[in-house]
């Protein structure tokens, strides 16, 4: 797993990330046509096994959003390999809070945001926690 990378995503490349957020994704084509949000890929070789969407905005905050990995690979340190680039993107744009939204059933992903700083922030639904962390 050393040799990857991290890549932005067009529109062209959505298909080739079939195998973890499912096409056609009308949620990540609305990202990438409207530029709102730069939407992000991690390739081994030439295969896309994970990615997420970032929104970097007025330098006061920003959003993670749409953090997958493939199932069969997930525990190898890839969502962690993700997590630390986009918080370093956010570092990078002068962010000062990050934010995201997670599922309460996913204690995995909670776990892991936990471990880089996210705490818990709001309960939005029932269903859904909203996470933050100040860099």
């Amino acid at each position: 797993m050393n040799d990857y990378e991290i890549v932005e995503l067009t529109l062209d490349d959505l298909p080739k990330c079939l195998s973890f957020w499912g096409y056609p994704n009308t949620r990540l084509e609305e990202f990438l046509k409207s530029g709102v949000r730069k939407v992000f890929a991690y390739k081994i070789g030439d295969e896309y096994v994970g990615g997420c969407a970032l929104i970097i905005g007025d330098k006061q905050s920003g959003h993670f959003s749409d953090f997958c990995v493939r199932e069969d690979l997930r525990g190898e340190g890839i969502g962690s390999r993700i997590l630390e680039f986009a918080i370093n993107c956010f570092k990078d744009k002068g962010i000062k809070t990050i934010r995201l939204h997670v599922f309460k059933n996913n204690p995995s992903a909670i776990k892991l945001y936990g471990k880089y700083g996210f705490k818990h922030f709001e309960d939005m639904t029932p269903e859904k926690i909203a996470m933050i962390r100040t860099l």
